[in-house]
């Protein structure tokens, strides 16, 4: 062992630019200790520039290989590596904006200002996978107090009290780091790993306060022990901080991940954003998402444009048609109604008839082809009071199980968050006939004046792909006060159907009576420019 420490010693003294390297490998095992020693020698007797590893390490099993004798410029052959196994966090929208979960093994910082989520993340991601019999061992530094933290996770759905020192071990690493620094804190987890056989560590708290004033270089150096350590025993790594302080940054450390939390505030409004600023191994959805803190944990809603384009070959239009609920609009209509997948958009000021013939398009469907209302503007008892009026039917089709009322935007939710809730729903309940009564309700959201474009017409292909028949009524005014901006031409370019009421006074002269403009229908066309709608009150 001591002729091995010399070995290790004048190859770190060789060549300055291989000590971490070598130190790192020594600590991780002799044997990789002693093949890296050896290329080290080898480089410094040739005189031979070295060039940093940008790969990983070969494990100590694979280490077998030698270096081969020959002429100097001879290439070393590095051992063939092995696929990255997934760890899952298993939260609803996190794994599909990492493109399946973390890596074992790695080392990810959550950082971001109090209060984001990060806690709640952490012991979310730890209560999930203990359902899965893996262990987790929560360190906490400088942060809130185990009791209290317990006290405050009650609250939470996924939390199990059973699994309390059963799957999820806390221990305080604040004395270690007080009284011996970080080489402590690392002794201390080397020990409560091997003790409770972790195969995730969370250490809260880290990088704040007394960290400041640390060096540089002993934090990379404990970063180093660190991922030596989770390597070697094959455990992923969460360290939560809570902000950007000199200790891990991104320029100074070779963590494997960085997770950016951000509280973004806009005027009276705030919105919870998600950036993984950095990666290894694997493609991410880049870009700020939205995500939202409620009794269930954290829910992530990637942005609806960036997803991957999955079955695009089935978001095209169908070859039957579907009533539109208006047999005086079927009538003109030279297929008989809407071609199944297709996405009509009906403008029109307010009190001109929209949200009626919606209705009426929505009360329409069955109960083996269901249909589905998100209103942004009316609450659902009041949308059935004025179906009752019209005599459309959506009491009897509700109670049949044909139809089903939603409300929409009534909260303050994220764009992504509607799109995808509306999305969920349409899979949960095989939706077959959609109406979203009031685009303004999208369009009243921080990102619609950046990203409603791309948003809406992302939307209309998943429901496409999905076979979904939609509707969507448009206020131009409306949408103005939401979104800060007019009703674009070329918004409408992205629904293959396009009907407008005649806003006019002549038009608007008779009280049941309203004028339908048919701008666009793909695929058939119609046999006239507009259409008379009669809408027939109860007992008329």
């Amino acid at each position: 062992m001591a002729r091995l420490l010399a070995v290790c010693g004048h190859a770190m003294h060789a060549c300055a630019e291989w000590r971490m390297p070598c130190l790192r490998l020594w600590q991780q095992g002799a044997l990789r200790a002693r093949w890296l020693c050896r290329v080290a020698v080898r480089h410094a007797r040739d005189r031979r520039p070295l060039r940093a590893l940008e790969s990983p390490l070969p494990a100590p099993s694979s280490c077998l290989l030698r270096t081969q004798r020959g002429r100097p410029g001879t290439p070393y052959r590095l051992p063939t590596t092995t696929h990255m196994k997934r760890l899952p966090t298993l939260v609803e929208g996190l794994d599909e904006i990492l493109n399946g979960g973390l890596f074992e093994g790695g080392v990810y910082i959550f950082e971001g200002p109090p209060g984001v989520g990060k806690t709640t993340l952490a012991n979310q991601i730890a209560y999930t996978l203990a359902r899965r019999e893996i262990r987790t061992l929560y360190v906490t530094m400088l942060a809130e107090s185990h009791a209290r933290m317990l006290q405050h996770m009650e609250q939470q759905i996924f939390f199990d009290q059973q699994e309390v020192s059963a799957k999820v071990f806390y221990v305080s690493g604040y004395r270690e780091l007080e009284q011996g620094g970080l080489k402590a804190v690392v002794d201390l987890l080397r020990g409560e790993l091997l003790r409770h056989r972790a195969s995730l560590l969370v250490i809260d708290g880290l990088v704040v306060g007394s960290l400041e004033s640390m060096t540089n270089d002993s934090v990379r150096q404990f970063v180093h022990e660190l991922q030596s350590l989770v390597s070697a025993m094959s455990c992923t790594c969460l360290l939560l901080t809570s902000g950007h302080g000199n200790a891990l940054s991104a320029e100074q450390t070779m963590v494997d991940g960085i997770f950016a939390f951000e509280d973004h505030g806009f005027h009276w409004r705030a919105e919870r954003r998600l950036q993984v600023r950095k990666f290894r191994g694997s493609q991410v959805i880049r870009g700020q998402h939205t995500f939202c803190i409620s009794t269930q944990g954290l829910q992530f809603f990637p942005r609806l444009e960036s997803l991957p384009l999955t079955d695009a070959a089935n978001a095209r239009l169908g070859t039957t048609t579907l009533s539109t609920g208006s047999s005086a609009l079927d009538g003109v209509l030279r297929g008989g109604g809407f071609f199944a997948g297709s996405a009509t958009a009906v403008i029109g000021q307010t009190g001109t008839g929209k949200t009626t013939l919606a209705l009426a398009f929505a009360a329409a469907g069955s109960a083996e082809a269901p249909g589905l209302v998100m209103s942004c503007t009316e609450l659902a008892a009041d949308l059935r009071r004025l179906a009752g009026e019209a005599g459309l039917g959506v009491d009897a089709a509700v109670a049949a199980g044909a139809l089903v009322i939603k409300n929409l935007g009534h909260e303050d939710e994220s764009m992504d968050e509607m799109g995808h809730k509306l999305l969920r729903l349409v899979d949960e309940l095989k939706i077959r006939r959609l109406v979203v009564d009031g685009v303004a309700g999208l369009a009243d959201t921080l990102a619609f004046p950046e990203r409603g474009y791309r948003f809406l017409g992302r939307l209309l292909v998943e429901l496409r792909r999905r076979g979904v028949t939609s509707m969507f009524t448009v206020d131009p005014d409306a949408l103005a006060v939401a979104a800060g901006t007019e009703l674009a031409d070329g918004v409408t370019g992205w629904f293959d159907n396009v009907l407008s009421f005649d806003a006019t006074p002549e038009a608007r002269r008779h009280v049941d009576r309203r004028i339908l403009d048919i701008a666009k229908v793909r695929g058939a066309g119609a046999t006239q420019a507009s259409v008379d709608i009669y809408v027939a009150r109860s007992g008329a």
